[in-house]
C-alpha cells in the first residue's frame, strides 16, 4: 500500500510543475509561485533571487507547497497536495528543465535560485471522495 501510495504522490507531482512555495521566518510569512521539476518525490523548484523567499530559506529550511491539480474545471471537487520539507540552494542545477520556454540558460543563473526540497510530508487531498478526504506519505530516513 505504501508503494501505491508514493506512486500516486509521484505522478501527481510529475503531472503539475507550478505550486505555491510558502516559508515562514521570524519576521513574517512569504508566499511565491513556483516552477518545480521532480524526481523521486524530491522537487526542485524555480525561484526568482529578488524573491524574499530565496533569502529567508538559509535560516529556515521549513517550506510548505500546495500544488493544485491542473485538470480542475471550476465545477470539479478541488484535488490538491500540501508538501512539506525542508529546502537548500542547488549550486549546479540542471536549467534545461526547470526554465520556461525560450529562457535563457545564460541569463537564469543571474535571474533565479533553484532550491531542492526534501520531503517530510505529503498529503494529497480530495474532496471529491468526501470533504476532508486525504492520504498522508511520511517520510522517514530509513525508508526514502
Amino acid at each position: 500500500m505504501l508503494n501505491v501510495l508514493r506512486e500516486r504522490m509521484r505522478n501527481f507531482l510529475s503531472t503539475n510543475g507550478v505550486g505555491v512555495l510558502t516559508i515562514s521566518g521570524t519576521e513574517c510569512t512569504w508566499a511565491m509561485p513556483v516552477r518545480y521539476r521532480v524526481e523521486n518525490l524530491e522537487l526542485d523548484c524555480l525561484v526568482p533571487r529578488w524573491a524574499d523567499i530565496a533569502y529567508h530559506v538559509e535560516a529556515h529550511p521549513g517550506v510548505l507547497i500546495v500544488i493544485l491539480s491542473v485538470f480542475l474545471s471550476q465545477k470539479d471537487p478541488l484535488l490538491w497536495l500540501q508538501y512539506k520539507g525542508n529546502a537548500r540552494p542547488v549550486a549546479n542545477p540542471d536549467w534545461k528543465d526547470l526554465l520556461p520556454k525560450g529562457a535563457s540558460e545564460t541569463l537564469a543563473r543571474d535571474m533565479y535560485q533553484v532550491l531542492r526540497v526534501v520531503p517530510e510530508r505529503l498529503d494529497l487531498l480530495d474532496e471529491s471522495r468526501g470533504w476532508g478526504a486525504r492520504e498522508t506519505l511520511e517520510i522517514d530516513d530509513a525508508y526514502s
